[in-house]
């Protein structure tokens, strides 16, 4: 593995820009993504002063090298793995935009300038799920949550103005990569403030009045940005 110099390559396939975000250049093992980003995040964390979009590039860059190198070893049982996450994924995406919602995909560049366009979608990820009013309910919530590990890429889902209760919440505990989570004016209640314990990566959260007293908004961590109420008129 050698060092990445200064000329930006993130429009080569055989060099996307996560390498370049890490400092890398083909080829590289998963060991050598694992020790850039490390070497990186050190500094970029938000914790010790860092920027929080640079960090969440960083990290972005993290899981994209990773699935450079997993593509790179083994195309065809990298593609098999894919095809069927992407299955799940677009059955949520179905069904939030059935239901009224929308959603939000992030292309995988890099992977379409390999593969073209056929296969190239299937490293597509859902990034984004918005589905206000009363379809967003505790069934909804449940699909989320029997989906989680294939949506481990999901950074925002806004269900506000929903009929989600508790257990519906309960469902989305295991959607890791949140970083937005907004559940005002749904029927959300005292468990709605441990939900900033689940997301280590949570920056925002809104839930609705009386989920929340002030011992728990001074539990809060302070990354995060909690709003309580209804959620503005759309």
């Amino acid at each position: 593995m050698a060092a990445e110099s200064s000329h930006p390559r993130g429009n080569d396939p055989a060099h996307p820009e996560c390498l370049t975000v890490l400092g890398l250049l083909p080829p590289v093992t998963a060991e050598d993504v694992k020790q850039a980003y490390l070497a990186k995040a050190m500094a970029a964390h938000p914790d010790r002063g860092g920027d929080p979009a640079a960090f969440i590039r960083l990290q972005k860059a993290y899981d994209d090298a990773n699935e450079f190198v997993k593509f790179k070893a083994g195309k065809i049982e990298w593609l098999a793995a894919k095809i069927e996450a992407y299955a799940q994924q677009q059955e949520v995406a179905s069904e939030t935009i059935e239901r009224g919602g929308e959603i939000e995909m992030e292309d995988a560049d890099w992977l379409r300038k390999s593969f073209g366009e056929d296969f190239g979608h299937v490293a597509d990820k859902l990034v984004t799920v918005r589905l206000r009013g009363p379809r967003a309910d505790d069934v909804f919530a449940i699909l989320l949550g029997f989906r989680a590990e294939s949506l481990k890429d999901l950074a925002t889902l806004d269900l506000a103005g929903g009929s989600i209760t508790d257990e519906g919440l309960l469902q989305l505990k295991e959607l890791k990569s949140l970083r937005s989570l907004d559940l005002r004016g749904t029927a959300v209640g005292k468990l709605g403030a441990e939900a900033a314990k689940w997301f280590e990566n949570l920056e925002f959260l809104g839930l609705p009045t009386g989920a929340v007293g002030m011992l728990g908004r001074l539990g809060m961590p302070r990354r995060l940005k909690l709003v309580v109420g209804d959620p503005p008129a759309s």
